[in-house]
């Protein structure tokens, strides 16, 4: 498929067919295309729980409004961004040159060492676009997703067993969709939302 047409297809869905499956195999080889997503540092701030288990399924489903789709969907990801990855960075640049590590390691340890609202930012920054390329990924291969942050994070986090340096970004369903979504909402125009360099210059009009 087209990127454009995948893009252009892709929609969020919430109501699925539930005796669909997306097996193990499937859901590795949509994952190995995830990891490849941008994080700061490569630091790969994700994390993803994918719940299978029904009775767990439908304790998530109640910290997060009852919603339908929680249940029925094939996989239900826990989408978590890690506090703090910058601790990891030793690991991840073991394999680099030495020169590299004497040079970025140290960078890394001063630029997120202290900063909890930065540490929690590009962990929700970092999982949001990981997100992004799974949702984009899912459609390339037939299956329909959506994005959810209607949920009580505490309670995700307790059901997930997360620990205090875990936050849970969002929550994703993946399956098959049952239905066709209702036509597309209003978009806003490109003029508006695209603005030549400053935010009271002129839009993009092409």
């Amino acid at each position: 498929m087209e990127f454009s047409e995948i893009v252009q297809q892709r929609r969020s869905i919430k109501s699925y067919l539930p005796d669909k499956e997306i097996s193990d195999a499937e859901l590795k080889e949509l994952m190995q295309e995830v990891v490849l997503s941008p994080s700061s540092f490569n630091l790969q701030h994700w994390t993803f729980i994918a719940v299978r288990d029904n009775s767990l399924k439908e304790k998530i489903q109640a910290a997060a409004w009852g919603q339908e789709q929680v249940l029925t969907c094939s996989v239900l990801l826990v989408v978590c961004g890690k506090l703090n990855a910058y601790q990891d960075a030793p690991e991840i640049y073991k394999d680099t040159p030495q020169g590299i590590q004497e040079k970025v390691l140290p960078i890394i340890k001063d630029f997120y060492d202290g900063k909890g609202q930065l540490q929690r930012d590009e962990a929700i920054r970092s999982a949001s676009l990981a997100a992004m390329i799974l949702m984009l990924a899912a459609q390339n291969r037939g299956w329909a997703t959506v994005p959810m942050i209607g949920f009580d994070p505490e309670a995700v986090s307790k059901l997930a067993n997360l620990r205090p340096n875990y936050i849970p970004a969002m929550l994703m369903t993946l399956g098959y969709k049952k239905d066709d979504p209702r036509p597309r909402d209003y978009r806003r125009p490109i003029e508006e939302i695209v603005r030549i360099n400053t935010l009271d210059g002129p839009g993009l009009m092409g």
